[in-house]
Parts: C-alpha cells; sequence; structure tokens
C-alpha cells in the first residue's frame, strides 16, 4: 500500500489552506470598501485635518445708521495676534543649526579673512534661547500680557493655533511684523479681523446694544438684527507639511468673507442728542432712584425718533460700570472675589437695560387720557355731562383723594383733564363699567406686545376681567393697579391723538447689503383701529386745553400748539405709606395734526418736587423747544406772545451809527449813543437775549470809557419787577427758568452778583421758580 497522499487528499489540504488565505482576502476586500467608499468622507475629512489648515476670515459687521446717514456703530480692522508653536519651534531649530554650521565653518577655516566673515556673521546669529528670550520680552511688553504667560503659549507645542492677544491695533501689528522680520523668524502672525466701534459713544447705547468679545450682537439692535448685521465668515484653507508647517502660497483655496447688511434707523442723532442731554440736566437735578427714560415718536407712522434711558453706558466699553457710587464701591473689592463678581453683573443689568421697553411703571394721570377716549367711544360720556368733585370719593370701603384739597366743583371732561381731578375720574370708569374697560384695555395693545424691533420687551402687569371688583376699576381709572411700559403707553397715547389707529414702533427704516441694494423696508403696520376719528379729535382738542388751560404746569411753549397730559403715581407695591412717586409726561405737537410725541418717566425723583407736571413736563418743554423747529415746525405767535418775547441782540460793531440805531430799534429794543463817532466801535450787551423794551448802549469814539453801574440785588423780585429795576440802573434782564408761572420768583443765584460794578446795558441772568402745583 502506497503511502503518498492520494488525490482527494491533496484537494482536501488545499481547501483547508486556502480558507485563510481566503478569509483574509475578504477581510481586506471589505475593509478597502468601508476605508475608501462607506467611509470614505470620515477618513478624508481625518486626512484633511492632518493635511489641511483652515483659518476664518472674519465678515465686517454691517454699519447702523441713523435717518440722516450718521454713523451709530460700524466695524474697524484690528488684529488677533498668535502663535503656532509647533512652526515657531520648526524655525528655532533652525537657528540652531545656521548657528552650528558657522561655528563649524569658522573652526574649520583656513583662511583668515573668510573665518573672520564667518565669525562676524556668527556674533550676528541668535540661537534659539536668545531668539526665544527676546520675542518673549518683545511681546511681552508690546502686547501688555505676561511674560511667563507670553513664553507658556509659545512653547506650547501641542498645538498650531494659540491666541496672544486679540483686538490689537495696526499701528501694534505693524511693529511686531517688522520685528519679527529683524529677528528672522516665523511662527507669530497678525491675522486681520473687525472691533466694533460706536462713534457716537455713549448717545442711544440702550437702543443700539452691544456686541461681545466674539463679535456677536448681545443686546439691543445688534442682537436683535444679528443674522442680518453678522455677515458669512470666509475661510482660508492652507496644506501642511509633514512637521505641521505651512506649504507654501500655491497651495492655498481662499474663500471671500461676505460682508453684513447695513441698518438705517428712524432715529435721529440730533433729536436723540436733544433728548438725551435734558434728561441727563434732570437726573442731575432730581436725583431719581430708578433712572428716567424718554421716547419720541411720529404717532401718525410709529417711527421711533429718539428713544433714551438716563443713566446708560458706552457701549464701547460696556464692562465700565456707569453709576459712580456703584463704581467706588467695585474699587474696593478684589476683582477675583464672588462679591465683585456678583456686584458688577447686578450693575451691567441695570445699565444695559432699556427702561422703555424692559420695565413697567403705574402711569397715573397721564393714563386717563385712555379712559376719556373710551367713555368718549363708548358714548357713556358727553363732552357735556358734569361730575363732582368734592375732593375725594368713597367706593366700597376704600376712599380715593383727589391730588387737590381745594373741591374742583363740577366739571366736564376737559375740565376735569385740565384739573386731573382723580374723583371724577373715578366715576368715569363707573359709567365706563370692567368689562368695557377691560375691552379697551386690550384694544389699546396694554395686554400685548407692541412688537418694536427691539429684544428685551416685556409685557405688562394687570388685572383680568374676573378680577375687577368696584374699587379695583376705581383706583385703575386714574392709573394706578395695572402697570405698563413706556412704549405701550406712548403707542396707546399716539392711538388717542392720531385718529385712533394702534400702531407697531419701529426702530429700524431700512436694510440694505453692501452694495447698496435694498434687503427689507419696514413700512407703517397698523393693528386696528380703536376709537373713530371724532373721537380722536375730541381727546387732540381736550388734551390742547390742558395744556393752555395752565400753561405753568405743562408743555407750553409760546408760538406753538401742544396737547399734553402730566402723570404722578405712587409705587404701593415697593411703598405702602405711598411715599414713592413715578413722575411722567405725555406731549404732542401740533395738537391740530400731531406730528412728534414724546413721553418722558421719571422713576422716585427724591428732590423737592415730585408731580409730573414738575419734574417731567419741563423736559419735555425743553425737548420739544429744540425738536420742533428742527423738524420743520415754527412757531406762530399772537400779538400778546410776541409782545413777550425775548430779543436776540445782533452785533454791530464796524456798522454806520444810523443803521446800527434802526436795526436795533427795529426789534423793540432802546438804543443809548455815547459819543459823536459815525461808527460803532462797541457795545453793550452783544449777541445775547434780553427782554423786549431793553436798552443797548453803543460807543462810537475810539478813546471811550464805559458807562459803569453797580447791579442790585433781585432775589424774592418777580420777572416784572426784576425788569423794572434793572431799567433804573440802565442794565437789562435776560430770563431763565419759569417765570410766567404764578408766584415765580428771582432766585438767588444770578448771574452777576449784587454790588458788583458793571458796563451800563449788561444783561443780568435770573433763574426764576415757584413751588406752585397746577395739576400732578
Amino acid at each position: 500500500m502506497s503511502e503518498r497522499p492520494t488525490r482527494t487528499m491533496r484537494r482536501r489540504l488545499n481547501i483547508w489552506l486556502m480558507i485563510p488565505f481566503a478569509a483574509v482576502f475578504v477581510y481586506i476586500i471589505v475593509t478597502i470598501f468601508n476605508v475608501s467608499v462607506k467611509d470614505g468622507k470620515k477618513w478624508q475629512a481625518l486626512a484633511n485635518s492632518q493635511q489641511l489648515k483652515s483659518t476664518s476670515v472674519a465678515a465686517s459687521r454691517g454699519t447702523i445708521y441713523d435717518s440722516n446717514g450718521t454713523v451709530l456703530a460700524q466695524s474697524a480692522t484690528v488684529y488677533t495676534v498668535y502663535a503656532d508653536p509647533k512652526m515657531l519651534a520648526s524655525q528655532l531649530k533652525q537657528k540652531d543649526e545656521i548657528v552650528k554650521e558657522l561655528r563649524d565653518a569658522a573652526a574649520t577655516e583656513e583662511k583668515e579673512e573668510q573665518r573672520a566673515e564667518y565669525q562676524k556673521r556668527l556674533e550676528n546669529t541668535l540661537g534659539s534661547a536668545d531668539t526665544l528670550d527676546e520675542l518673549v520680552e518683545y511681546l511681552s511688553l508690546e502686547l501688555e500680557v505676561d511674560t511667563a504667560e507670553i513664553r507658556e503659549k509659545l512653547t506650547d507645542t501641542s498645538t498650531q493655533y494659540i491666541v496672544l492677544k486679540k483686538e490689537v491695533e495696526k499701528t501694534l501689528a505693524d511693529k511686531i511684523e517688522k520685528k519679527l522680520t529683524k529677528l528672522d523668524i516665523d511662527g507669530v502672525r497678525c491675522d486681520p479681523t473687525t472691533k466694533r466701534i460706536y462713534p457716537q459713544n455713549t448717545l442711544a447705547a440702550n437702543v443700539l446694544g452691544h456686541t461681545d468679545y466674539d463679535g456677536n450682537g448681545i443686546y439691543g439692535l445688534e442682537a436683535y438684527y444679528d443674522d442680518y448685521l453678522a455677515g458669512v465668515d470666509g475661510r482660508i484653507i492652507t496644506a501642511m507639511a509633514n512637521d505641521g508647517t505651512e506649504i507654501p502660497y500655491r497651495y492655498k483655496q481662499s474663500y471671500e468673507a461676505q460682508d453684513g447688511d447695513n441698518l438705517t434707523l428712524n432715529l435721529d442723532a440730533n433729536i436723540q442728542y436733544i433728548l438725551e442731554k435734558e434728561l441727563q440736566a434732570a437726573y442731575e437735578l432730581n436725583q431719581p432712584t430708578d433712572r428716567i427714560c424718554g421716547i419720541i415718536m411720529n404717532p401718525k407712522t410709529g417711527a421711533v425718533l429718539a428713544m433714551a434711558t438716563c443713566y446708560s453706558y458706552d457701549p464701547n466699553v460696556p464692562g465700565r460700570v456707569t453709576d459712580e457710587s456703584a463704581a467706588a464701591e467695585l474699587a474696593n473689592l478684589d476683582e477675583n472675589s464672588e462679591a465683585y463678581h456678583d456686584k458688577a453683573l447686578a450693575e451691567w443689568s441695570v445699565q444695559w437695560k432699556n427702561k422703555a421697553i424692559s420695565e413697567i411703571y403705574n402711569p397715573g394721570s397721564v393714563f386717563k387720557v385712555i379712559v376719556g377716549a373710551s367713555a368718549l367711544e363708548e358714548k357713556v360720556i358727553s363732552l357735556s355731562d358734569t361730575f363732582s368733585c368734592g375732593t375725594a370719593i368713597t367706593v366700597e370701603d376704600t376712599t380715593f383723594h383727589c391730588w387737590s384739597d381745594v373741591d374742583h366743583g363740577a366739571q366736564d371732561l376737559p375740565l376735569a383733564m385740565l384739573n386731573s381731578c382723580n374723583p371724577v375720574f373715578v366715576q368715569i370708569g363707573q359709567r365706563l363699567g370692567a368689562a368695557k374697560f377691560d375691552q379697551y384695555f386690550s384694544a389699546f395693545g396694554f395686554r400685548e406686545l407692541t412688537g418694536i424691533d427691539l429684544p428685551g420687551e416685556v409685557n405688562s402687569i394687570n388685572l383680568m376681567l374676573q378680577d375687577y371688583g368696584p374699587v379695583e376699576l376705581a383706583s385703575s381709572s386714574f392709573g394706578q393697579t395695572n402697570k405698563v411700559t413706556p412704549i405701550q403707553m406712548i403707542t396707546a397715547y399716539s392711538a388717542c391723538v392720531n385718529g385712533g389707529y394702534l400702531l407697531t414702533p419701529r426702530v429700524v427704516d431700512t436694510i440694505t447689503d453692501s452694495n447698496g441694494n435694498v434687503v427689507k423696508k419696514s413700512d407703517t403696520v397698523v393693528k386696528r383701529q380703536v376709537i373713530s376719528e371724532d373721537t380722536s379729535a375730541e381727546m387732540r382738542e381736550i388734551l390742547k386745553g390742558v395744556v393752555e388751560g395752565q400753561p405753568d404746569s405743562n408743555c407750553y411753549i409760546k408760538g406753538y400748539s401742544i396737547g399734553g397730559k402730566s402723570g404722578t403715581s405712587q409705587k404701593l407695591d415697593e411703598d405702602p405709606k405711598g411715599e414713592t412717586y413715578v413722575s411722567s409726561y405725555c406731549a404732542f405737537a401740533p395738537a391740530e395734526d400731531p406730528e412728534i410725541i414724546m413721553l418722558v418717566m421719571v422713576d422716585h425723583p427724591t428732590g423737592e418736587k415730585f408731580y409730573g407736571s414738575q419734574v417731567a413736563a419741563p423736559i419735555c418743554v425743553n425737548v420739544l423747544s429744540d425738536v420742533l423747529p428742527y423738524i420743520g415746525v415754527y412757531p406762530e405767535y399772537t400779538e400778546e406772545e410776541l409782545a413777550e418775547l425775548a430779543v436776540s441782540v445782533p452785533n454791530v460793531t464796524y456798522t454806520d451809527i444810523k443803521d446800527a440805531q434802526k436795526t436795533i430799534t427795529d426789534l423793540g429794543l432802546e438804543v443809548k449813543v455815547v459819543g459823536n463817532g459815525d461808527t460803532v466801535i462797541s457795545q453793550v450787551p452783544a449777541s445775547t437775549q434780553i427782554e423786549r423794551g431793553g436798552q443797548v448802549v453803543l460807543y462810537t469814539e475810539e478813546d471811550f470809557q464805559y458807562d459803569m453801574v453797580v447791579v442790585p440785588s433781585l432775589q424774592g423780585l418777580t420777572k416784572e419787577q426784576a425788569k423794572q429795576t434793572l431799567a433804573e440802573y440802565g442794565l437789562n434782564l435776560t430770563v431763565l427758568g419759569s417765570p410766567d408761572e404764578a408766584g415765580a420768583l428771582a432766585q438767588e443765584d444770578q448771574s452777576v452778583e449784587a454790588g458788583r460794578s458793571v458796563p451800563m446795558g449788561t444783561a443780568v441772568e435770573v433763574t426764576f421758580a415757584t413751588e406752585t402745583v397746577g395739576s400732578q
């Protein structure tokens, strides 16, 4: 029997031998399929991450303009200084290799001249240690970063990108580039990026908001329109060698950034400045504990012309605490302590907040406008219906007092609005009834957000229909109980005077791309008509009568037709004693056909005055005195008003004496000529305002001497008494304050102190004030 394997045995052996090879082959095929096809994108991405370097190129954030094209926010080019420690380490290694080559060459070179050349080059070439030391010291000094931190970042070879400092100006970036060239080293670079700049500093800060450190909008318009403003970042893709360094430029691919869209606002920087200036003055005068805010709108379109909160902040440095007392407190705390962190956060949350849309208050008597309009629209009262005051009214077990201790007597709606009589509006609220009151409260928009294009708007806190008992209805009828936002209040008030239409307030007018193409245009949005055109016309006339009926305590400006209403509410939820107040005023002009409406709210004034007529109304007077002529609404004076107007004295020096006399007398002023010359050499006063009928002294000879007089004390005199007293001394009166208010007297702080000798004709500024109050 043969011992050789049979053919069958060989076949079986071959099969068993083939199985492992076949399994390995199948495994290889499956692996190749998975790697190249099934998981191809995954492995390709992993390979690219090791072979390609992607660098983001920030898009330029869109610019924000006011309605006149003034830049309010824009992006400027700054630089991020960063290091590639792996590249730097490779560069430093090359430095040592060059030093070694030069040292070896100098040691082995036989020719003395060539050896000296190598030696010279060696002396001028720094090794890795010296190069790194010099670079660290330089960057630490220029970037104002701790030396140890710079060294640690430059030597961290676990990364190829680490930021040394952001927002470096171009001049410094250029200096760093020159230093790197001088050191003949790479691995530290300056990449251009953008920084948000607010050229007007604090102007409209609470409206504009600001961006975070990465350039993302986090407050105000910057946050609300972030998707439009941000743009799309670009990207630079570069290939990398196996040592982690970039391969030359020909391997680089760039994707351009798409710049953000631009915003053009309805807000006018000039009107905004006027509003902020007067709010700041009022803040300093009244020292409110919870700040001041103001809104100016077009009542026909809802366009927001100005909106401000005082105090505010500078969006260029949003982390700087504005409140001086809080800043002083923070200065005494450890910056790394929890107490410092909590205090700073609390202050930021206040100063960044837009009070006009993010805080609620009891509107007080300003809300009587809403109650009056609702009652007229429902015809539950007429303009001729009369109501009693009695200085108080009792509803169930609660007595509601009028602000005045003197009985206003029988009053119709216009007179009750003029007197701001609480008992009358309790009765009007009762006529209206809880159901209708609740219906109009909703219709005027007090239960919904206005929809203004700003983040952070909050809704009112109010009673629902089922919550209104007789007492709640009574207190709500004169602006207590329910809390609303200033933007809700001015929007509802606008509906009362614009024909009855509730509008959506709008800050942004137009959005355009970087090429000027219109991306979005904001049109007037009418939510609904709340009252009729006729009722609205009646309300305009009533509110005009309020201002003209008590000009001393309202937004009365000579030559202008203005409607308005003051409000004074008690913060009973914070102070049950009722000694904490909110003062407000809402005014519109022209009264017959309003083009502008403004609301001012002073939250808890701590000065001597607290009524809205004392605290808020003067702000409206000062603002509208400047804003109305700016928007093309000019005064139209009656003969009586014209006779009482102050006169601006023109400068007539170096003009013919006869021409000068005619110019001055035509203005209603008297002239006294000193000397026999033909030309005016000097005059007193010049380029200032004095009362009509005042005297201007003209000197006509070169060697003239002023006629001197002694200034009298004017304290405690009325305007007419002060004017007459100064005239007896040959002096003129310049009026400040509120001289036409009943009981207004000259204050102590006249511009030229009593007893001082001054040239005849000098104008003396005198402030007039009174404590008398006409309405809330």
